[in-house]
């Protein structure tokens, strides 16, 4: 007799034996949906050394960006610096994932590294460091050695070997350090300060001959030190290859002790008159003044300054010419300082800083093309300067233009939003001050006279501006001048004439190409 079985009684005997097969998967999946983890191998040499053992290897977290100059980078690229990781990346304020060593033929392997993507540093007390940035870290071995090629960079590759020097017909390290070299005497005779080299600034050096530093060199200085050229500097790096100006302060090879002493800076390095100078794509950090010039003419471009007392001072000098910075945390003094100088400011990012640019003693410049934001005052004009201000954006700020001691610039097509946008004190008749075409938007006053106790302010030229509403009552508002004054101080101030007044925001203010 045959056994029949209905599809709804194997329906039946089917079913819990489908639901434990269905649980032996899900269990199994969920195991490997745990953290996935890497090995970073790879062999480091010391350049003129035999033992290569115990360099460090550190794996470190990417860099923040800075979200706010990301957004400038994208909507104006063809201002201040693009920023990366090679621009933004210090070790010794980053965090520290994963740490080994290298045997005595320089090859290192550190396991359990989480995937991701991570900046890797080698470094050896007396022999400096060496990053290697966007290192992909991927499940399973991972070599920094996979992506070469031997007759050309990879551009396709996931991280960028750039930094790297290879010898494909010696060494077959992935990476070498080199020696520090100690400076601890005036440059007497041609130098160059060599790629990817450390260079310990240990007292104040002058430069009597030619300096040449090239791209990826790294000077380190100590405190209160300073370079001083009165020769020829030629400072040049590339971009993904700066030269550092530094301090000589948390470079250790034991990572996890690093604490850099945030009261440890160095002084400055200062160009002298008829010093010949080439200065592009560098970075100056803990400095006291980034850099000093008294070069007339001198052209300056594509730098990094952060960190420091004051940026970049020019004094002196017939005129400067300053472009494409990226500027952070300066914290006593400008970090752009004309004195006595004219020439150009345009298209520098400066952030959190307590003064964006001023200038001073009869200093004319024209500064365009600038994006001035989270400052005390984005810009000062004082003692006589005549500045040209023009297509610039200053926002979130106490003030946007202060104006003081005499100075009369023209401000013309710019975007303003802060506390106050433009104030004015001891500029006097019959000066006539100009303020035409700009978008200005205050919390508190556009346009803001503030009296002196015996000199009587000048009239301002206010026309064709958008101040954010077309209510002539509440553009008064935001404007204080004579009217505003009691009547036993009215002769103090001058008279702000805003009309007529734009209806529209003005298009042609702000950054332009």
């Amino acid at each position: 007799m045959k056994l029949k079985i209905n599809s709804s009684s194997l329906n039946f005997f089917l079913f819990p034996f489908s639901f434990f097969l269905l649980i032996i998967i899900m269990l199994s999946s969920c195991s490997n949906t745990g953290p996935q983890t890497g090995t970073l191998s790879g062999t480091i040499n010391l350049e003129g050394q035999s033992d290569h053992s115990n360099i460090t290897i550190g794996v470190y977290k990417l860099a923040e960006l800075d979200p706010d100059i990301v957004a400038i980078n994208q909507e104006y690229p063809f201002i201040g610096v693009i920023i990366n990781q090679h621009t933004e990346f210090d070790h010794r304020f980053g965090t520290l994932v994963k740490a080994g060593e290298t045997d005595a033929s320089g090859y290192f392997e550190i396991n359990d590294i989480p995937t991701g993507v991570y900046n890797v540093v080698a470094i050896k007390d007396s022999f400096g460091f060496r990053y290697i940035y966007n290192v992909q870290i991927n499940n399973g071995d991972n070599s920094i050695t996979e992506k070469r090629k031997k007759d050309n960079i990879d551009e396709n590759s996931s991280f960028n070997l750039l930094p790297l020097s290879f010898n494909l017909e010696g060494s077959k390290a992935d990476l070498t350090l080199y020696p520090e070299t100690v400076i601890n005497s005036d440059i007497t005779e041609p130098t160059i300060f060599e790629s990817h080299h450390h260079y310990i600034i240990e007292q104040d050096i002058i430069v009597d001959n030619e300096l040449t530093i090239e791209p990826g060199a790294v000077i380190r200085l100590n405190q209160g030190k300073d370079i001083t050229s009165y020769g020829t500097f030629n400072a040049v790096g590339e971009y993904e290859n700066f030269i550092w100006f530094t301090k000589n302060d948390g470079f250790s090879e034991n990572l996890n002790t690093i604490e850099p002493d945030s009261n440890y800076i160095w002084d400055k390095v200062t160009l002298e008159p008829y010093s010949l100078t080439q200065v592009q794509w560098c970075k100056f950090d803990w400095a006291n003044i980034g850099l000093l010039n008294h070069v007339n003419g001198f052209e300056i471009s594509d730098c990094i300054i952060k960190e420091s007392q004051c940026g970049f001072k020019t004094e002196d000098v017939d005129s400067t010419f300053c472009s494409n910075f990226n500027i952070k945390k300066i914290k006593t003094s400008p970090a752009i300082l004309f004195f006595g100088c004219d020439g150009e400011i345009n298209k520098l990012i400066i952030t959190e800083c307590k003064t964006g640019i001023e200038t001073r003693d009869w200093s004319d410049p024209d500064i365009f093309n600038n994006y001035i934001f989270d400052a005390d005052i984005c810009i000062i004009s004082s003692f006589n300067s005549k500045p040209k201000i023009k297509n610039n954006i200053l926002i979130l700020s106490d003030i946007g233009i202060q104006i003081t001691n005499y100075s009369n610039p023209s401000i013309i097509e710019n975007n303003i939003a802060s506390n106050d946008c433009i104030t004015l004190t001891m500029l006097y008749q019959p000066n006539i001050l100009v303020v035409n075409l700009n978008n200005l938007n205050a919390d508190i006053y556009c346009i803001k006279e503030i009296p002196h106790s015996t000199l009587s302010l000048a009239n301002v030229d206010a026309e064709d501006n958008y101040f954010y509403t077309t209510i002539v009552s509440k553009i008064e508002d935001k404007i204080f001048d004579k009217f505003d004054a009691p009547p036993s101080q009215q002769y103090l101030f001058g008279i702000v004439d805003f009309e007529p007044f734009l209806n529209y925001e003005c298009s042609s203010a702000g950054i332009s190409k």
